[in-house]
């Protein structure tokens, strides 16, 4: 009996560890099931949060390549202690700097009276951060190249920089008067040239035709008008950087060479095309003349440029200093001469009246002994037949005898100039515009003196 015993205590023994050992076992076994199950979901998990940041960098480097207005990059204030980071947002009329885009600290205005200044590697020429003058400090905001070179393209020609002498230097002086003087400057990390207008800050009004010509470029774009670069001041002046055009003035052109028909529609078209989109937008120049056309390359008539804007004026805002005489004379509607007259955007088509007229036949419309003579020929000026019988083209003596219309309500408008010179080219000139356009080249390249006082610019 105590044998049997002995043998069913062993054997309950034995069954109980092997039971123990199974629940070891199950549980073991559960538990590797568990942390396989863990990893597979982590590495899933792991995966997807991957693709989903890879969808979302895409969608924020998409967001920030189309996104005209609102944009946003970070930068870091540094002080003593702890730097801090902050979100730039670039909005249409300014640039906020805070925290987020909720918590707003620094709101940078994008108008002239915004002064920039930055910082740059002197060894690489790379932006390393720009600054503010807030409450009388200069505040520093460090950040990415490409941050920097995003913000920097956004505020060009909105707000004002510091030191021109950072990112140009000199090449020659184009031309220059007691009032301002033009400049050939060069990038200092590309090479590219533009054109530095500077404008004297001692010198009366400098102020009001710096602003003047900045804000009305800053709202036209169009391939007849110049194009504004940036805007910098130093402590004697204002500098206007536009892009360079090196093909020399109309003035200079009729100095030197006879148009044809065709080159003189191709260029009066242009000009009329920049009028036109000028007084559709609100503006009015007051001082089209021969030398403030000019061509981008030499010889290529197909491509101008109005430049200097530094007296154009809102068409709302005509009357406002119609006391003060605008313009070249020669040029000069004679409506400006007549304070009892109502001033309006035709001011410009008398004055592609008289560049039309010089151009068909090579001679000044209103001339005189001195520049007295000249002002009161041009404020007594009526047009009539025999000023217009110098002109050939039976089709251009209406359109010029519209144009210099004594009445500004009945002169014809751009928009109706541009008609005109469309029937006219479709009943008198042979061939489309764009192909005689490529045939216009040599006539003025053939011209040796023409050239070299182009070439010495």
């Amino acid at each position: 009996m105590k044998v049997i015993k002995k043998v069913d205590y062993f054997s309950c023994n034995l069954l109980n560890g092997l039971q123990k050992f199974g629940y070891i076992f199950q549980t073991c076994l559960f538990i590797s099931l568990v942390a396989i199950l863990v990893f597979h979901s982590i590495k899933c998990s792991t995966s997807l949060l991957l693709k989903q940041e890879a969808s979302f960098q895409e969608w924020i480097e998409s967001f920030n390549r189309n996104s005209l207005i609102f944009k946003l990059m970070y930068c870091i204030r540094k002080h003593l202690l702890f730097d801090k980071s902050y979100i730039i947002t670039l909005k249409q009329e300014s640039i906020d700097i805070g925290e987020s885009t909720q918590k707003i600290k620094y709101v940078i205005p994008m108008n002239l009276q915004t002064v920039i200044d930055w910082k740059v590697n002197e060894d690489n020429q790379k932006l390393i951060a720009f600054a503010i003058f807030w409450k009388g400090q200069r505040r520093f905001f460090y950040a990415d190249q490409n941050v920097l070179l995003r913000v920097k393209e956004y505020m060009d020609g909105k707000v004002t920089y510091c030191n021109m002498d950072l990112f140009f230097k000199p090449i020659k002086i184009l031309e220059s008067n007691q009032q301002s003087s033009i400049q050939l400057i060069q990038r200092i990390d590309n090479e590219q040239i533009f054109a530095c207008k500077e404008l004297k800050k001692l010198k009366k009004y400098s102020q009001q035709l710096f602003q003047n010509e900045v804000e009305t470029l800053k709202q036209l774009t169009h391939q007849n008008i110049v194009k504004l670069i940036q805007v910098y001041e130093s402590e004697f002046e204002y500098q206007i950087i536009l892009q360079y055009l090196k093909g020399g003035s109309l003035n200079q052109c009729l100095k030197y060479c006879k148009l044809n028909s065709q080159e003189v529609e191709i260029i009066i078209h242009q000009i009329l095309e920049a009028i036109n989109y000028m007084h559709k937008n609100g503006f009015v120049h007051r001082d089209i003349k021969p030398d403030n056309i000019l061509f981008n390359d030499l010889g290529q008539f197909s491509q101008l440029k109005i430049i200097d804007f530094g007296i154009a004026k809102k068409l709302q805002d005509l009357e406002q200093d119609k006391d003060m005489k605008f313009g070249t004379p020669g040029y000069m509607a004679p409506e400006m001469f007549d304070y009892s007259q109502k001033l309006s955007e035709k001011l410009d088509i008398f004055a592609c009246g008289a560049i039309l007229y010089q151009m068909l036949t090579g001679l000044k419309l209103i001339i005189g002994e001195n520049q007295k003579e000249i002002i009161a020929n041009n404020k007594n000026f009526i047009v009539n037949n025999q000023i217009l019988s110098k002109i050939k083209q039976n089709y251009y003596k209406i359109l010029v005898a519209q144009m210099l219309e004594e009445n500004p309500q009945k002169r014809i408008s751009a928009c109706e100039a541009l008609n005109y010179l469309n029937q006219m080219k479709t009943q008198s000139l042979s061939g489309s515009l764009s192909n005689q356009i490529n045939n216009l080249q040599e006539p003025i390249q053939k011209l040796p003196n023409f050239k070299k006082l182009i070439n010495k610019q």
